[in-house]
């Protein structure tokens, strides 16, 4: 018995339906297999969760971080909507809103957009170390440390 019309729509469909949940594969041997398609990919995780796998505090950056990159070589771009500054306890911080170094655990280097005022100048921090519960942020010839939870939350920028 042959299928009736009012079937054959329906069964284009199921077959369009599956073969879209499947990729065309090339073999090493240039014939053709059907693989099922690749998982979704996760979130990536935002710029304070990195920070957090790299043993730092989500605070040593303000909130609102737009975007980020990481790169394989470990240099990194973090993006704030603009300018921004703030006080950390008794020193003046300011950002760019484009934030870039390299990281590794325990050790940030190459630090450019980030200024600390000193006396009456603002100055370019260019490190930033962790030492067990200290963060050691250096500007210049001047570094201090600061107990790691002075910068437990991210500040909002004024």
């Amino acid at each position: 018995m042959a299928p009736s019309r009012h079937h054959l729509p329906l069964l284009g469909v199921t077959i369009a339906l599956c073969l879209a949940t499947l990729t065309v594969a090339a073999s090493p041997d240039d014939t053709t297999t059907l693989a099922p398609s690749p998982e979704p990919e996760l979130p990536q995780p935002t710029a304070y969760e990195m920070l957090e796998r790299y043993n730092f505090t989500e605070g040593i950056l303000p909130e609102g971080v737009t975007g980020y990159v990481l790169r394989p070589d470990d240099s990194f771009e973090v993006y704030l909507p603009g300018d921004c500054s703030f006080r950390a306890g008794s020193i003046h911080i300011r950002y760019s809103s484009r934030v870039a170094g390299s990281i590794q655990p325990m050790s940030i280097t190459g630090v450019e957009g980030v200024k600390v005022k000193v006396l009456l100048a603002w100055v370019g921090v260019t490190e930033v170390d962790r030492d067990g519960d200290q963060l050691r942020f250096s500007a210049g010839p001047v570094s201090k440390s600061f107990p790691v939870d002075t910068f437990a939350h991210s500040p909002q920028c004024s």
